[in-house]
């Protein structure tokens, strides 16, 4: 058994996990660039980001100077992430409430993730300027001024985003990577990560290369407006920071929202690195820069990129297919992935071509007895329930809802299966029927079938008038078709 290092202590509060994140290497995608490219998991912090280092910092600075109780507003201009580590860091910092002025492009996930936290959210146009009227730090002022108590919490600003860099995290890193470090690869919005922490490291190992990295289309690095907008959040900007200390930067370099969505997904696939959007720019980033290495040396090049945080505010961005295909942010090798796992694998072949047995039925005078009986000699977790009459599906039956039935006393083996039955037709709001479910038939192609069972623990197969019940099919039915594709020789 591997050694494994002590857990670390009990913790007070959640306040006492922030930093000392983990540094991985990345195997996969570094040895094919023949360097040593490694990342602190910066997503590995309570909230999910690097802005928890932030917060607490800010807090802890606030509160010193008296600034904090509980009839405080902190008003946040910022894409999305300080705002949340703010707003759960405030049970253990007097309960103040949060104002979060955030871009239209910040995902609904992270909305969501606001809106629970009780956080007041302003969305902000994403062109405007941060001169301009409309953008989020002169709304933010405007409110910070006229609400009584309010606190503006500008991390564009604040010096306090440097300090907690340069003086924890790039402490953390020299002792994780023992002092040995070549190029160090940063997402920039702010500045105060790569500020922070280029002048701590830099200081200190002698030679090391500062890289930060922005979307296309940002004008962070020279000021410079330019049309256009980018989809990747939590890096670049239309302005550059007054924290940010440029001198300290060696190299710029832009990536697209293609290559930053696809990577990201792309070390989530292979790396098992549950990291954003932003996280991917910056491994792209590190993989451009790595192409002007020298790597002749019995040491390959120690590259340490930074990942900001989690694909968990990007369930619906990020994570989701059908949204990455709209916005066309997949790279041609997972577009192409993509459609053979929808749609090539199962090359035309539809419901008929699965060899179903025919349809095991009970109608809805069957008892529950019965139907226990019938599922569990015949392995069957559902039972479609027939009108005897017409022969017209009218629900199911679940072996596991009526096991739970009758273990709690409320179902009895005298029972009619129709008591307990799922019924395929719900009243509306005017006593009218719907359709409850989506219409399988043995035409129904296989790719809309796995689909389905995407919401779905099985499908009840019947003619297109949904007349008869023809048979029932599940996901495991839809693997073994393929196994017995693939053993047979035929492509899938």
């Amino acid at each position: 058994m591997a050694t494994r290092i002590a857990p670390p202590a009990i913790a007070d509060a959640v306040v006492g996990t922030i930093g000392n994140t983990p540094i991985i290497r990345l195997n996969a995608t570094g040895n094919s660039a023949q360097i040593e490219l490694l990342a602190k998991t910066e997503f590995s912090n309570p909230s999910g980001s690097i802005k928890d280092r932030v917060a607490q910092r800010v807090l802890a600075n606030l509160k010193a100077a008296n600034k904090i109780k509980d009839s405080t507003t902190l008003v946040v201009p910022s894409s999305g992430n300080l705002v949340i580590s703010l707003a759960l860091l405030s049970p253990q910092n007097g309960r103040y409430k949060v104002i979060g002025l955030v871009p239209e492009r910040t995902s609904e996930d992270r909305i969501q993730f606001l809106k629970s936290l009780g956080v007041e959210i302003v969305r902000t146009p994403i062109e405007a300027h941060a001169d301009s009227a409309e953008s989020q730090f002169s709304i933010a002022k405007k409110i910070a001024t006229d609400l009584q108590d309010a606190v503006l919490v500008d991390e564009f600003a604040d010096g306090a985003n440097v300090q907690v860099h340069s003086q924890e995290t790039a402490e953390e890193i020299l002792i994780q990577c023992e002092g040995r470090l070549d190029v160090l690869v940063v997402g920039v919005e702010t500045g105060g990560t790569i500020t922070g922490l280029a002048r701590t490291l830099k200081s200190k190992i002698p030679g090391l290369k500062i890289v930060g990295v922005e979307p296309e289309h940002s004008s962070i690095h020279d000021g410079v407006s330019r049309t256009g907008a980018w989809k990747v959040e939590d890096i670049g900007g239309n302005f550059t920071p007054s924290i940010l200390d440029k001198s300290l930067v060696d190299e710029w370099i832009q990536v697209s929202d293609q290559d930053s969505y696809s990577t990201a997904r792309q070390l989530i696939r292979e790396e098992g690195v549950f990291c954003g959007p932003s996280s991917g720019s910056v491994i792209v980033a590190a993989l451009r820069y790595s192409q002007t290495l020298a790597k002749d040396g019995s040491q390959k090049p120690r590259v340490l990129t930074i990942l900001n945080d989690t694909a968990r505010n990007y369930l619906s961005t990020l994570l989701s297919d059908d949204w990455l295909l709209e916005h066309d942010l997949m790279d041609e090798a997972m577009a192409k992935s993509v459609a053979y796992h929808r749609h090539e694998k199962y090359r035309a072949a539809s419901v008929e071509d699965l060899q179903l047995p025919a349809a095991v039925t009970v109608p809805p005078a069957a008892t529950v007895g019965y139907a226990l009986d019938l599922m569990m000699t015949r392995e069957f977790s559902q039972l479609p329930v027939i009108n005897p009459t017409n022969r017209k599906l009218m629900g199911y039956i679940s072996l596991t809802t009526l096991t739970n039935l009758m273990e709690d006393g409320r179902a009895q083996e005298s029972d009619q299966v129709s008591k307990w039955m799922f019924s395929f037709m719900k009243k509306g709001k005017k006593g009218g029927g719907a359709p409850a479910y989506q219409t399988i038939t043995p035409n129904t192609p296989l790719a809309d079938l796995s689909k389905f069972f995407e919401k779905h623990s099985f499908a009840v197969v019947t003619d297109d008038q949904r007349r008869w019940c023809l048979g029932v099919a599940t996901k495991y039915d839809l693997m073994t078709f393929l196994s017995r594709r693939q053993s047979s020789g035929r492509s899938f």
